[in-house]
């Protein structure tokens, strides 16, 4: 299967926030609930000059299966962005979609902006997620509650942008 980062429109916007209302999908990633005008509003500022986030569809084989997005670009102090990925189309769940769609848009991410690391959350029980992520590079750094659940936070540094396929092969993933 290909996969490929292509750039997001204001009509790949509809679909995915159609996409996301489905219940599965929402209770295994923590999601703003905005309305569909308020998701519109975001992807606009997010394709201003000089704009704090960046996203672009996931596709499979051609067809458009979710997004990938950093946000929180901060190039000036912190010199990092916070990374988040969706793929909607559930059928394609636990088949590597995911995580090289991660390791794709971290490494454009990365060159594209100043940067040094991106930082990425996800629920303990995402076991998907979380290998997803730790396939494209990112480290678990701390566990916490928010809201009652065990969450995750994880970081992928610059200097380790190309080691996806060697941390997949010494961690057995």
């Amino acid at each position: 299967m290909k996969i490929t980062l292509t750039p997001r429109t204001a009509e790949h916007v509809k679909i995915y926030w159609k996409k996301i209302q489905d219940e599965e999908i929402r209770k295994h990633i923590p999601l703003e609930s905005l309305s569909l005008e308020e998701a519109l509003g975001q992807f606009e500022a997010s394709v201003q000059p000089g704009a704090n986030s960046f996203g672009m569809c996931i596709e499979a084989d051609g067809d458009y299966v979710g997004d990938a997005w950093c946000y929180g670009i901060d190039e000036e102090n912190e010199k990092m962005a916070m990374f988040s990925f969706l793929i909607f189309e559930k059928s394609l769940w636990g088949k590597g979609v995911g995580s090289e769609a991660a390791r794709l848009f971290c490494t454009e991410a990365l060159s594209r902006y100043k940067i040094r690391k991106l930082g990425a959350f996800t629920y303990a029980e995402n076991i998907g997620s979380l290998k997803a992520l730790q396939k494209a590079g990112f480290f678990e750094k701390e566990r916490f509650l928010e809201e009652g659940r065990l969450s995750v936070y994880l970081e992928r540094l610059k200097s380790v942008a190309h080691v996806g396929q060697e941390f997949q092969d010494e961690k057995g993933y």
